[in-house]
């Protein structure tokens, strides 16, 4: 799809302004944004917003000049009807919103779309949360049948998480690849529901020192004044460069001209510092004596992100002692229970930012006084338990958001040992929850037969990516945190809402 390179839409406005947000201030909202010059908007039935935005390109007479997607959820298809009368015409885009809990439901309702593409009530077919290539593949190959090719995807983006097979795949078929939450995502908005998913996703590249740094040395001349680039527009800068078409959103009438012109900087040096610090991390300096002990190396090589070391840098360098006992626990064979381990990490960071905290003084701070505790308590039973609460926090699944607001308390909690995990994993845990908990002290061997449950598994993996259990393919591998306790490696044999598999060999 050649047209938005045609018509220089290099930028969209996301019209998530909030449910709660009154009809008057999402109109000033986008028609400042219109103001300024965006002329592709971005929209879903979920926003709830449709009707202003139309009222507003209306008044501005930009009905016909505006680029207008449309993401619709798969079970939302049906109440299309009447939709776009305010408009006038149909969406440019007519977009997926998410994938249904099956590829078969997924490709049914893309062919509903498709069909009102067919008929002239929208131009192009477009999907958004994509989650592998082979999703996407099955889909594209989908869409050819309904002869109407996928045109777009959506997706999450952002240095931390760069999406970096799919948006291959989209470049290499043609398909327009628009990045949204390049910003970060402080769990609020239509789509929150409190960063359940992965933990990287939910971090705020606006709050990061290292880019705050790198933001400082960008100054240029705004009109009568110098100026300083904020993180922001280091961010859409750096999307630019990556040829994505990041979704924007702001309030502020002068952040949306800001946000809108950033990817005219040149800024190329700076660019190249940005793109270093979130290159493949190495085990050098400080790292490379720390990483000596066979536990915290594991602990490192669980996860290979570079914004993941970089918090157990700063994590360790305050609470050694406690983290490499942590790991230790866990054990240096065990994986998929250190990379959960990491993961609630990035979660804990990713929950105090979307608090507006200090969060890395917080988290030294927080680390710094468990680690004092641990070391200083003299009680054995207080010092185990105190120990194992730890534990149960840094187990818990990963991938399960909600609790933001309560994070902050959790080391205090854990401290004056009143922490009461959801899925207790430990003695400690089960006594601080005051219910029993299934327990499973060794992992099932290689060659068992399980049934599998959603309610007993943490996280399924495939490499470094995180699987939903509808997701669960037939014949593929998968790491699992079985039960929350013990990592193993199945294959799956049989799917559906009890997929059966079989233990194997972890594969290398």
């Amino acid at each position: 799809m050649t047209e938005f390179a045609e018509r220089g839409l290099t930028q969209a406005f996301g019209t998530d302004v909030g449910l709660n947000r009154p009809d008057v201030e999402t109109r000033r909202i986008v028609g400042q944004a219109l103001d300024a010059g965006y002329r592709l908007l971005d929209c879903a039935l979920l926003y709830g917003s449709f009707r202003s935005v139309c009222a507003v390109l209306k008044e501005r007479d930009l009905d016909e000049d505006t680029f207008i997607i449309f993401k619709v959820k798969p079970d939302e298809v049906s109440e299309l009807k009447g939709v776009f009368r305010p408009l006038g015409r149909g969406p440019d885009l007519l977009m997926l919103h998410e994938m249904a809990a099956t590829t078969r439901q997924t490709v049914n309702a893309m062919g509903e779309l498709a069909d009102r593409v067919r008929s002239g009530n929208a131009r192009y077919l477009g999907l958004s949360n994509v989650t592998t290539v082979e999703e996407l593949q099955t889909l594209c190959e989908a869409a050819q049948r309904f002869r109407v090719p996928v045109s777009c995807v959506q997706n999450r983006c952002s240095p931390y998480y760069q999406d970096t097979e799919i948006r291959r795949y989209c470049r290499e078929h043609g398909i327009v690849y628009l990045a949204y939450g390049l910003m970060g995502s402080r769990q609020q908005g239509a789509c929150h529901g409190e960063g359940h998913g992965l933990p990287t996703l939910y971090l705020l590249p606006t709050q990061d020192p290292r880019l705050e740094a790198l933001a400082r040395r960008l100054q240029f001349q705004d009109e009568d004044r110098l100026r300083q680039a904020s993180t922001g527009e280091l961010l859409l800068y750096w999307a630019s460069a990556q040829g994505i078409i990041p979704v924007a959103f702001s309030t502020h009438n002068e952040r949306v001209r800001y946000n809108l012109n950033a990817s005219q900087l040149s800024a190329v040096t700076t660019l190249r510092a940005m793109e270093l610090l979130f290159s493949e991390p190495r085990m050098d300096g400080v790292r490379a004596t720390l990483t000596r002990n066979p536990p915290v190396r594991a602990l490192y090589l669980s996860l290979r992100d570079p914004t993941a070391w970089w918090l157990l840098d700063e994590v360790f360098r305050v609470a050694g002692p406690l983290l490499t006992a942590l790991a230790e626990r866990a054990g240096p064979g065990s994986t998929v229970a250190l990379r959960n381990m990491v993961y609630n990490l990035i979660r804990f960071v990713g929950d105090l930012q979307s608090n507006d905290m200090p969060w890395l003084d917080t988290l030294r701070e927080e680390f710094r006084q468990l680690d004092t505790a641990y070391r200083a308590t003299a009680d054995a039973d207080a010092k185990r338990r105190l120990f194992e609460l730890c534990y149960e926090w840094m187990m818990k699944d990963s991938m399960a958001g909600g609790g933001v607001k309560e994070a902050p308390e959790r080391p205090a909690e854990i401290r004056r040992g009143e922490y009461v995990p959801d899925h207790p994993v430990t003695a400690s845990g089960r006594l601080a929850n005051g219910r029993s908990a299934r327990l499973v002290e060794k992992p099932p061997p290689v060659g068992t037969l399980l049934t599998l449950k959603e309610s007993d598994h943490s996280t399924f993996m495939k490499g470094y990516d995180p699987v939903l259990f509808a997701n669960l393919a037939q014949h593929q591998v998968y790491d699992v945190n079985y039960c929350g306790q013990q990592p193993i490696t199945v294959r799956i044999l049989t799917t559906g809402s009890r997929p059966t598999a079989r233990v194997i060999e972890p594969e290398e």
